[in-house]
């Protein structure tokens, strides 16, 4: 009998100390992978939290060109007028490409449009035009060439936030970052787990202890509070970084067709091309409902209109998938987009960006993407005060 107690607790300190090595070994990760890629995580993070209000954000840089005064018994001028006289005020030539509707009542109509030099050296530009009286705001380049920095201030924090500015052929390794830091969170839910079982101890923060205790009970706690959160935005974030591995994966359980073809205009000898409102007209024998977002025009005598209706059941507010291509010579409707018509696959990857941007929990979701941009700092603060604490006690002289 006495043998038989000994081995159970022999067995019971082996299995414990399996279990204490195992923990060692995935700490050592947790805290290799936060000490290394923490501070980019906190980088990305604090850009995707102010990404979240970038609309607002933009049109309080840049008010006198982007936003408009609301008249008394507001009616907007034809998008004919509007591309007319954007057209006007325009180089020329310049090579008109999208009309985008103003966002909100106080917004100015957007008129997007490319020029190239004799080396084809191209600049893109923004012309802003009030709706209701079809006057000019003013323009702004967008983009030149490869020049990151010739954008507007949101358009570089953008592009920081998913390639930290090495270029897009190098946004891989943000995506594989990510992926790197999906595990260090699994990990650390793991090690958060409290060894009696009891997971509410894991949740508090003993603010009368130690600044040692209070530190490491923070990290702990905002870890298992955000965990889900910061596992969705990265797996999201690191499935658009990657999106034909992403898209070849989800085929394999779902279709996926193709970007949609919108067809190609027919010229017709002596026929002029409709306007944008005949287009939009033609696109809404289609769409009927809806919010008018875009109308991409035709760029050559082979291109097609593009009305961009957006359903008010959307997850994105910034892009929609309820898109119509029209002939730009007799206004038949040559192709459609109709996210109602999407395979299983296809809305999982429609989900994906209004997930990752917040746009898809309406207004609450943005102060929340928000507070999940700030947590990585708070997590890298408290996990770098942690490690140097510890690292600093192994060194004190016994």
């Amino acid at each position: 009998m006495i043998k038989l107690t000994g081995d159970a607790d022999e067995q019971r300190l082996m299995t414990s100390h399996s279990r204490d090595s195992r923990r060692a070994v995935l700490l050592r990760i947790h805290q290799i992978i936060g000490l290394l890629a923490g501070a980019v995580f906190v980088l990305v993070g604090l850009s995707g939290g102010l990404l979240a209000f970038r609309e607002d954000i933009d049109e309080s840089l840049n008010a006198p060109l982007m936003r408009v005064e609301t008249p008394s018994q507001p009616a907007y001028r034809s998008l004919d007028e509007i591309l007319a006289a954007a057209t006007a005020a325009m180089p020329p030539d310049a090579r008109p490409e999208k009309l985008t509707l103003p966002r909100h009542p106080g917004a100015a109509a957007t008129v997007s449009y490319l020029t190239e030099t004799d080396d084809l050296d191209s600049f893109f530009h923004e012309m802003f035009v009030d709706p209701y009286t079809g006057k000019i705001k003013g323009q702004r380049l967008t983009l030149h060439g490869d020049d990151t920095f010739s954008q507007p201030f949101v358009r570089i924090l953008m592009t920081f936030h998913w390639t930290l500015l090495l270029g897009v052929n190098n946004a891989y390794i943000i995506g594989a970052l990510g992926i790197l830091l999906c595990v260090s969170v699994l990990l650390g839910l793991y090690l958060w787990l409290p060894r009696g079982g009891d997971w509410r101890l894991g949740l508090r923060v003993k603010w009368g202890a130690s600044t040692e205790r209070v530190i490491y009970d923070l990290h702990r706690s905002v870890g298992a509070y955000m965990a889900a959160a910061l596992l969705v935005m990265l797996a999201t974030g690191a499935a658009m970084i990657f999106k034909p591995t992403t898209r070849a994966v989800v085929g394999l359980f779902s279709t996926v067709r193709a970007e949609p073809d919108y067809g190609r205009s027919t010229p017709e000898p002596g026929k002029a091309p409709i306007g944008v409102d005949a287009a939009i007209a033609a696109a809404e024998k289609i769409f009927p409902d809806g919010r008018l977002l875009w109308v991409s025009l035709p760029s050559s005598p082979g291109g097609v209109y593009v009305v961009g209706k957006q359903a008010p059941d959307e997850p994105s507010r910034s892009r929609t998938f309820r898109n119509v291509g029209v002939d730009q010579y007799s206004g038949r409707v040559l192709g459609v987009q109709d996210r109602r018509t999407f395979t299983g696959g296809e809305t999982f990857l429609e989900w994906l960006y209004p997930i990752h941007s917040g746009e898809a929990f309406g207004e609450i979701g943005r102060p929340f993407t928000l507070l999940i941009g700030l947590t990585p700092l708070v997590l890298f603060v408290t996990g770098f005060m942690r490690w140097r604490g510890k690292r600093r006690a192994r060194r004190r002289p016994s």
